[in-house]
């Protein structure tokens, strides 16, 4: 939480309602081995509020709209968080200084908020515009309560927009060697086929 409160106290209160690149990603990644997380009260007060966020599996069930109760996250924290992010095999391990985890088949992940209703994602996203493209505001919607208030947001840096995978291990490329002998047996294919259609 250090790196968090040194690099961006002083910018961040002057740039934090200056966002653009409005969007609705859901599913995320890492930047580098760390992330930061914090709710307003949290980043620019120090002031505890009490709010849960969650890192779930970039394929779990979470909707911005519903919420739901019955998922468990990968790791939770509350308030402000920096997660850590190490490769073990083909899965991640993540670990904040009082829970841990491990994402399945790759770093990518969601963010939940615990509203009265069970976890929910993301209603939409901001970049930052002052802060690079790794530094985004989320917004998530109370589904119990409408009108004012019912906006929660979660300031997130060191990540970037993803795309769900399936939790398997990654695919194995083919080596070039197999795309250098198909492309010429197909060119061998179609000269031999233009050749006998001159002779016929």
């Amino acid at each position: 939480m250090t790196k968090v409160k040194k690099v961006l106290k002083a910018g961040l209160a002057v740039g934090l309602l200056v966002a653009s690149s409005a969007s609705s990603a859901s599913v995320w990644a890492p930047t580098d081995n760390d992330a930061q997380f914090a709710n307003p009260f949290a980043l620019l007060f120090n002031i505890p509020s009490g709010e849960k966020f969650g890192i779930f599996e970039d394929t779990a069930s979470l909707s911005s709209t519903l919420g739901n109760a019955a998922i468990t996250p990968v790791l939770s924290f509350t308030d402000a968080a920096t997660v850590l992010f190490t490769q073990n095999g083909s899965n991640v391990d993540i670990k904040t200084d009082s829970s841990n985890g491990t994402l399945l088949g790759s770093s990518n992940f969601q963010l939940g908020w615990w509203s009265p209703a069970g976890w929910v994602t993301e209603h939409s996203s901001s970049m930052l515009n002052l802060l690079g493209k790794t530094s985004w505001s989320l917004a998530f919607v109370d589904p119990t309560h409408q009108g004012a208030g019912n906006e929660h947001r979660l300031f997130a840096f060191d990540i970037q927009a993803s795309q769900a995978t399936s939790d398997g291990g990654a695919p194995v490329p083919l080596p070039a060697s197999v795309w250098f002998m198909t492309s010429a047996l197909l060119g061998f294919l179609a000269k031999g086929r233009r050749k006998s259609s001159v002779f016929a």
